[in-house]
């Protein structure tokens, strides 16, 4: 039996954590979900086909498996973490588009970006789920609009509660560990560059 993919341990979290119809409208009206890249730049995090699912997957992992850690499973609801990790990075569909091997950032990135993207996305998704919107939509709305931590980096708005900040924190974590390995290639090459290697 094969390992499951990125996009089965999603699956199987919104099972879980009963949002697998919500999991499945969103794959059945973005069937591109689920080989969508995360990045259009090569030296960033999660370029490759599939990367967005990854990425999702990785702070999903993460965000689930530390609200026990850390105590929080009175304080924060692994439902709305769920929801809030699933959609906060969809509006990088409309950023993208297939370049050949790779992808390459269209108008969409330059005048609205993937924020408030991501968000229409959620708002139009969960809307048809009446009981979902009415728990969780303006606070994962928040979370997605607040997940890049601070107005210079893209959110118009800071992280005002712990599933906001926890997806921050692990958005970071997965976008970083991915870059690390591209920043020793750049470092490498320019610092052969320069040595006239």
């Amino acid at each position: 039996m094969k390992d499951p993919t990125h996009f089965d341990i999603l699956r199987s979290r919104a099972t879980q954590h009963n949002v697998r119809q919500v999991f499945d409208e969103l794959t059945a009206a973005y069937p591109q979900f689920e080989y969508w890249s995360g990045s259009h730049n090569k030296m960033l995090h999660h370029y490759e086909r599939g990367g967005l699912v990854r990425h999702t997957c990785e702070i999903v992992e993460l965000g689930l498996q530390a609200i026990p850690t850390l105590n929080l499973c009175e304080k924060v609801d692994p439902i709305e973490f769920y929801l809030a990790a699933l959609f906060h990075d969809t509006g990088k569909m409309y950023d993208y588009v297939k370049d050949g091997e790779g992808w390459k950032p269209c108008q969409h990135r330059r005048m609205i970006h993937h924020l408030p993207r991501s968000c229409i996305i959620w708002h139009d998704i969960a809307s048809k789920f009446t009981e979902v919107n009415a728990r969780y939509h303006d606070l994962v709305l928040h979370a997605i609009l607040a997940h890049h931590g601070r107005r210079e980096a893209g959110s118009p708005v800071a992280p005002l509660t712990r599933v906001a900040w926890l997806l921050h924190l692990c958005d970071g974590i997965s976008a970083r560990m991915d870059d690390v390995e591209r920043l020793d290639i750049v470092s490498h090459t320019t610092h052969g560059l320069r040595a006239g290697t």
